[in-house]
Order: structure tokens, then sequence, then C-alpha cells
């Protein structure tokens, strides 16, 4: 008997190994290396992001990613390793640059491992639908005084909707020379939209104006244009200083911030190129003295007055890179991570000084709706959010998928009720 069992254990293990290693044949097949210099640029820039001992989780996914697309299964792996081992729930399983290694037995457990570490948490609630699947919103903006939630469209134009269901177009599609429509801000004190007017990656808009739109929401008009200097593309994202009524925009391409001033009708630069990296959310503190800004690998905060920029200060297992949209509540930001598995919405407390993050919460993550989940609004003592904007199928100049592989916009509603403590 245990020479049988031994010996049924070595031909098991024999064949584990076999099965592994053809799997990680058949992936070499499959994957065809990148020779992308900027990839390799990447590399060296994040490397030296990764000190021993003490790596950022979202700088070795990242890394990963680039070495999967170089081909390197060994290196890809090892990191991947890396970023299971550490807190963060990171989850590589459904990024399409890692799709030639899901069938390896390697990959299966890492994704395992980081699934069983960091359950699933779904608290949400339907909120609102935008009943127009072929819409792909950017920004969305929910405005209290009438109810209704603003959406933005790569189809150049803004809908709105509320609780009857019906969609109404507020600016018909290429209308008041708007291009790709990205963030949306409502000004409750004055009844005001803000939309970002923008150009994704290098597709040329003839016509359009590239800058801040400016709506009234009582008429439905456009009461002013601010354009963006020398018609610069990238803009991303807005915020509105309450008080002033001054609205600041991001520029994601730039990594620099832009905002309204009292008289001109164009952006004046507030935060210089490359303050942020890959600056996107945008917030103002209630006490309008900090402006926070998130980047690629982390949340910045921007003194109004000095113009000073730091960025977040946090403990290791804190993540708070990725985030698109970005909205302070309560001595807190609620961030929507989406450039990272699994898409989810965090909230990260803050101490007195708003200089550091003293801990974070994942409110949702794993929710099946979730779609490329972006932007939302807050209201009140909630937060209001696009599920499925469903912007990975479309691409500029690329056909539109037919209506029967999209859905409509889900917006849910998250509470955000102080939760207890943890990471």
């Amino acid at each position: 008997m245990g020479v049988k069992s031994t010996f049924n254990a070595q031909a098991c293990a024999v064949v584990l190994t076999i099965v592994s290693v053809l799997s990680v044949v058949r992936a070499v097949a499959e994957c065809k290396p990148t020779t992308s210099p900027e990839v390799d640029a990447e590399i060296r820039h994040l490397e030296q992001l990764t000190p021993p001992h003490n790596a950022d989780p979202v700088v070795l996914y990242n890394l990963a990613a680039d070495y999967a697309a170089k081909c390197n299964i060994a290196k890809t792996l090892k990191l991947l390793q890396q970023v299971a081992d550490a807190k963060g729930g990171l989850d590589p399983g459904e990024y399409r640059g890692f799709a030639y290694l899901r069938d390896t037995p390697e990959f299966k457990a890492l994704v395992a491992t980081i699934q069983r570490k960091n359950p699933s948490r779904i608290q949400s609630k339907p909120a609102f639908v935008i009943k127009e699947p072929s819409l792909f919103p950017e920004g969305m903006a929910y405005a209290r005084f009438n109810g209704r939630v603003y959406a933005g469209s790569v189809q150049r134009k803004i809908v709105w909707t509320d609780k009857t269901g019906e969609v109404h177009d507020l600016v018909k599609s290429g209308e008041d020379n708007l291009a790709y429509v990205g963030g949306l801000h409502v000004d409750e004190a004055r009844k005001q939209l803000w939309a970002v007017s923008s150009r994704f990656g290098d597709a040329e808009l003839p016509g359009a104006v590239y800058g801040l739109f400016k709506y009234d929401l009582t008429t439905d008009k456009r009461i002013a244009t601010f354009a963006a200097p020398s018609n610069l593309g990238g803009l991303n994202d807005v915020a509105v200083v309450p008080s002033t009524g001054q609205a600041c925009s991001t520029n994601s391409m730039e990594g620099s911030v832009y905002c309204t001033e009292a008289g001109p009708s164009d952006l004046k630069m507030l935060l210089p190129v490359g303050t942020v990296s890959f600056a996107n959310g945008i917030t103002v503190s209630d006490d309008e003295k900090v402006l926070f800004v998130a980047g690629d690998f982390g949340i910045y905060r921007a003194d109004l007055k000095t113009k000073a920029v730091a960025e977040l200060q946090k403990s290791a297992d804190v993540i708070d890179a990725s985030i698109d949209g970005l909205y302070f509540y309560k001595q807190s930001l609620v961030g929507i991570q989406n450039a990272i598995r699994p898409g989810r919405v965090v909230r990260f407390y803050l101490d007195p000084t708003l200089t550091r993050i003293t801990r974070s919460e994942i409110l949702e993550t794993y929710n099946p709706a979730f779609e490329n989940p972006t932007t939302g609004s807050l209201d009140g003592d909630s937060l209001l959010f696009m599920a499925n904007t469903q912007l990975h199928k479309w691409a500029p100049g690329k056909p539109i998928p037919p209506t029967s592989e999209l859905h409509n916009i889900q917006i849910l509603r998250i509470a955000l009720t102080d939760q207890p403590k943890s990471h």
C-alpha cells in the first residue's frame, strides 16, 4: 500500500509538471512580444521605484504587465507572486494583457489566492438607468435641485435622465463645438453644469473647442466657454470651488491642472506640467484650502493659496493609485479605482491636517455589474456612480459595437457611512 501510494503521488506530480510545462509552452506560442520603446522606458522607470523588501504592489503590478507585454513569462509570474503576497488585493485575473497566461496553473493559483484573501463586497443599490447603451460616458454629475443625472459621451453630447427613465439631450451631438465629453460637475449653488470638452488620444475633431463648457441648468443653455491654451487636448475631470464658482480641470497628458478666472474666457495653468503624473480625478476640501488630484501611483494635495504640492502620506497597504473619480467627503476622500483590477470604490480617511491617509476602506468590489466604472457624484451622504460605462469597447475612429453587445448604463448608489477600521 505504501509503495503504491508513493508511486501514485510521484506519478501525479509528474503529470502536473507536464501539464504546467505544456500550458506555459502554449502561452509562449500565443504571445507576440512588444517592441515598443515606451514599454522598455517604463520598465526602467518602474524598477527604480521598487526598492528591495518595500515594493509598492501597484508598481509591481504595472511591471508585471510590462513584462507580460514582452512575453517574459517567468518574470511576469514572479512579479505577480509578489503582488499576491502583498496587501491591497490587486487582481490580474481579467486584465487583457495577462490573457495568454490564464490557462497556466501558476497564474490560476495566484488569482485564486488573491480572491480568497480579498472577498467581494457589494452594498450599492440601483439608483438610475440611462437607456442609451452606445452612450459610452466618461463623466456624470447629479443635480439635487432638479433630481436629474447628467452624463457626457464620446458621441460629443450630454444627456440627462431622472426617475422617469426617459433620456433627453442637453447638448446634441457636436452642438456648441463640443468635443469628446470628459468629466462633469454640477454647481448646485448657481444651478450650473461644467463639462470637460477634450480630445482622447491623437484623434483630431475639426471645429471642436477643447476646454471647459458652462451650462445654465434652469434654461439648458450654454453660458460660457473657457478654451484651453493652444486648443490643448488631454483635459479629463473638473471640480468647482463652491464659494467662488471657479472651475479647475486636470490634464492627464500633461500632468497639470488648469483653472478658470473671473474675467478671461480661457483657462490659466494652476499646477505646471509634470506636477502629477497622469492627473485624473480632482476635488476640493470643504474648507476650500486644498485641491486633491489623483495620479498614477497616488493622490496629491495642492494648497490653493501657496500652490505647494505634495503626495498624501500613507502606509504600504493603502492603495490610492489609478483613481478616476475623486470626491471629498467629511475629512475623507472617496475614489473610484478602475485602471487596476478589480474595479472598486474606496474611501480614504485623512488626518486633521489633510496630509496623510490614516486608513482605507473598500466600499464596493467584485460587483458583477462593473464594466469600466469611472466617475460619480456626491448626493448628501451617498455616492452615485456609473457601474458600466463600457468605454473599453470604444476607440476613436473605430466602429461602435452592435447594440446587442452593449447594455444600458447603470448608476448605483452607495452609502457613505463611517466604516469599521480596516485597510
